[in-house]
């Protein structure tokens, strides 16, 4: 069983104040001291899992507590110089006690607070507060149970955003919502089905991180054992065309093919006309592409079959392939 060692409450008479969480209050809870008109109040802070505090050289995580008892109109009828004590008892959500308790003896009137140090892993807990009231010769008067429930959660806890826009990628990093600056950010390329790190970058002061990458590519963001999406950045789209067939000769045809990418004519690319063979595609002439992003290839077909004009692609520009076009034996 996961323990959690007992810690000294240290007495205090403000009034009690549900402390904040962030941007939200902690839980809270009341229960009644009815005999002699007052209540008793157990709050739990929500905790993040760390190393903060350390019983018999074990760091744990602090889990701060705080009980509150206020007397009520009717106690000075009954007794004199009142005080309290409580025992703090933590439950796991199973129900089972998973920690030794926290007790505070001999308080006054208002709130007072102590702390467990504890190795409990990340999860849902509810305390459990046992207060008593006693008058000046120490004899119970009052008593109330009041409940609180709260959380452990991980120390942190990291999301990557991922987008692009053209070839830069970016990426937001926060820890439970909040962005973090000052941090640095890798930047990995997926090859050959690895994840290669080919680059960090630092946080600015709301998070983002960026960087221009190469087309062709997956890339993602990692910090702290946390991934981001993976975003891929295309080859540049082309479009390779038949422009026209012509006989040539007796037996050939004279073809002309056009290239373009990015909508804008591709000069001095090398583009293949190919025939259907045997269920594919097999190149018989090739040609560079001229200023208009033209070529022309002459072929004579020993048999009747499909052509088409192939572009490869290269490291920036993605392949593509014509229509498929008919061409007769002659001659």
């Amino acid at each position: 069983m996961t323990r959690a060692f007992a810690a000294t409450a240290v007495a205090s008479l403000a009034v009690a104040v549900a402390p904040v969480i962030g941007s939200q209050a902690a839980h809270a809870d009341t229960a009644p001291l009815s005999y002699i008109g007052g209540h008793a109040t157990l709050t739990v802070n929500d905790v993040k899992k760390a190393q903060n505090c350390e019983e018999y050289g074990v760091k744990g995580t602090n889990i701060p507590v705080m009980v509150d008892v206020s007397f009520g109109a009717n106690y000075t009828d009954e007794f004199t110089a009142p005080t309290t004590k409580w025992d703090v008892a933590v439950f796991d959500s199973a129900g089972d006690n998973v920690t030794n308790y926290i007790e505070g003896l001999d308080l006054l009137e208002g709130s007072a607070t102590g702390n467990l140090c504890s190795f409990l892993p990340v999860g849902n807990y509810r305390a459990v507060a046992y207060v008593f009231t006693m008058d000046a010769e120490g004899n119970d008067t009052d008593s109330a149970v009041v409940t609180d429930a709260f959380s452990i959660k991980a120390a942190h806890s990291y999301t990557l955003s991922a987008s692009r826009s053209g070839t830069t990628i970016k990426s937001q990093l926060k820890d439970y919502g909040k962005a973090l600056a000052g941090k640095s950010v890798a930047i990995q390329r997926k090859s050959s089905g690895t994840w290669k790190t080919i680059a960090h970058r630092t946080t600015g002061s709301t998070g983002w991180v960026s960087a221009g990458v190469a087309r062709g590519y997956s890339y993602r963001f990692t910090y702290g054992g946390k991934y981001s999406a993976a975003v891929s950045v295309p080859k540049v789209a082309t479009s390779v065309v038949k422009v026209s067939v012509s006989k040539y000769g007796k037996t050939s045809y004279r073809s002309v093919g056009k290239l373009t990418a990015g909508g804008k004519v591709l000069k001095g690319k090398r583009i293949l006309l190919q025939k259907r063979s045997s269920g594919g595609w097999v190149t018989v002439k090739s040609c560079v592409t001229n200023t208009y992003g033209k070529c022309a290839a002459i072929t004579a077909p020993t048999s009747s079959r499909d052509y088409r004009w192939k572009y490869a692609g290269d490291a920036t520009r993605a392949a593509d392939a014509s229509a498929s076009f008919y061409l007769r034996k002659r001659g």
